[in-house]
């Protein structure tokens, strides 16, 4: 199967190697969150695990003609902000029963909890700032921070896509977002602060097709060893990152191009697994199209999975097993029988 010729890429069917990648980078989001440490894996993977989504999103972005804008945000607001505030009210309601309800002490209605929600941040200032830092999203609702980040790169990037001076002010964006990090340890709600900087991964996905899509890539041998020279020096010499928490290594400039170039050779590697096994790919796929059920339930089902994993006597590196390919299994599955019915 071709699955990565010129009239795949720009069709409406699913692109199996996107797929791919987001399947690669929830992996990567679920082994961090269940603990794995597993050296080069985990760093390396940790720099794209969430650029990927963005430079997908980048890659499919479209606005129609004549669309107001107006419209174009309602679909996006569908599609990301109701499933942030369904997710975040069934987590938020079942730890109010479980800890306030059936402790007899139903008025606790879990205050920090319901800001941190409105934020959508997990904490409101920057690692490495030296006062009180607490959790904000602390029902196992914090990677929901996502979507509300998501949203808002759509809303910037869909008023600018069609200005004459789109990328002056995607440039200006950028700037904005640097010299506050560098200013301001204060997070912004809904990460604010964050979504120009975003937008340059979105950005760098949208010239990905314009460029030819990931068949560049694999036509290209030199690109592709240069691009992946790139990503593993550059990634080194910036360090771990933790977009969610404000840390962007140790260059936010460098960690744009580290996140954008580890997203294209995932994709690449997607495209060469299409290629070669399109039975392995489209099984890889299905993950990559329920990865909004997965990053939002996940670590709500690392928590009977871990009590599980306790009672049967586990040790440490097998839970972590469990945690991970048990969630990405039960919940590639709801979503299937989501999608059926």
């Amino acid at each position: 199967m071709n699955g990565w010729s010129e009239g795949k890429e720009h069709s409406k069917e699913r692109l199996g190697w996107l797929d791919f990648g987001k399947a690669c980078g929830i992996l990567v989001v679920l082994a961090v969150h269940a603990g794995c440490s597993l050296g080069a894996l985990t760093f390396y993977g940790g720099m794209f695990y969430m650029p990927v989504f963005f430079v997908a999103a980048g890659y499919t972005f479209r606005r129609k003609e004549g669309e107001p804008y107006g419209r174009f945000l309602r679909k996006k607001a569908e599609r990301l902000l109701i499933p942030y505030a369904a997710a975040s009210a069934f987590l938020w309601l079942f730890f109010w029963a479980k800890d306030s309800l059936l402790a007899g002490n139903p008025g606790d209605v879990k205050p920090l909890s319901l800001f941190g929600i409105l934020y959508s941040r997990n904490q409101m200032w920057a690692v490495g700032y030296a006062g009180e830092n607490p959790v904000l999203m602390n029902v196992l609702n914090a990677p929901l921070w996502f979507l509300t980040a998501m949203f808002l790169v759509y809303a910037w990037y869909g008023l600018i896509s069609r200005s004459k001076w789109k990328w002056g002010l995607l440039g200006a964006g950028l700037a904005c977002s640097i010299v506050w990090h560098y200013a301001s340890p204060l997070l912004l709600p809904w990460s604010l602060e964050a979504v120009p900087y975003f937008a340059c991964f979105f950005a760098a996905g949208e010239r990905l097709r314009g460029r030819g899509g990931v068949r560049a890539l694999l036509d290209d041998p030199r690109l592709t060893a240069g691009c992946a020279a790139g990503f593993l020096l550059l990634g080194y010499l910036c360090g771990s990152v933790n977009l969610s928490c404000g840390d962007y290594g140790r260059s936010m400039l460098a960690y744009l191009f580290v996140g954008s170039a580890g997203s294209f050779l995932v994709f690449a590697a997607g495209a060469w697994l299409e290629k070669i096994s399109p039975a392995a790919s489209r099984a890889v796929g299905l993950v990559g199209q329920e990865t909004l059920l997965i990053l939002c339930l996940h670590m709500f089902l690392f928590m009977f999975l871990r009590t599980g994993a306790v009672l049967l006597g586990f040790g440490e590196g097998l839970t972590q097993a469990v945690l991970v390919f048990g969630s990405l299994a039960a919940l590639t599955a709801a979503g299937r029988v989501r999608r059926r019915r």
